[in-house]
């Protein structure tokens, strides 16, 4: 046997061994859901519209489950800081999965949780939400400029969650 046919062997196999291998591997791609901007929207109109209807100027974000914005709308008249609250909270609902007043909680039980406060754009402040469709978290909602104590006691909360009723009213299960 010549060395030619050797070497012609040799790589034929490996070549077959290869692409047997990455048939191996092969994975499918990931599906995300995406809030439709026109939802993002809606949701964003009702909780400015809810905090109006109780005298509070707000800020409100609405984040991809990636902590991406969405939306962000500042109610006229409100302070312009507010928009880093309504994306700090809007974010960590999302990236945490959790109501952002439920990190005092978690910080309370395990100190060391403390250290996520450290991340850029995490807040422990309430007024933060995740955006679910079944127990899937696509997102999340912010609200900022409810002072403590305001809108019947519900603060910031409350006016996110008439912005999430919104949104969850408008998505579909996937």
């Amino acid at each position: 046997m010549g060395i030619r046919k050797l070497s012609a062997g040799l790589v034929a196999m490996a070549m077959g061994a290869g692409g047997a291998a990455a048939g191996a591997w092969a994975q499918p791609l990931v599906v995300e859901h995406q809030i439709p901007i026109a939802v993002a929207l809606e949701g964003a109109q009702a909780a400015i519209a809810s905090c109006l209807a109780g005298g509070y100027r707000i800020a409100v974000t609405i984040a991809d489950r990636g902590g991406n914005v969405r939306v962000t709308l500042r109610a006229d008249g409100a302070n312009p800081h507010l928009l880093e609250g309504a994306l700090r909270k809007a974010y960590t609902a999302a990236m945490l999965r959790i109501p952002t007043t439920q990190m005092s909680e978690v910080i309370q039980r395990s100190p060391g949780a403390n250290a996520l406060m450290a991340f850029d754009r995490m807040t422990s402040l309430g007024g933060g939400l995740p955006i679910k469709v079944g127990e899937k978290v696509v997102g999340g909602i912010g609200v900022a400029g409810v002072p403590v104590g305001g809108a019947g006691g519900a603060g910031d909360e409350g006016c996110a969650r008439a912005g999430l009723e919104k949104i969850t009213a408008r998505l579909a299960a996937p």
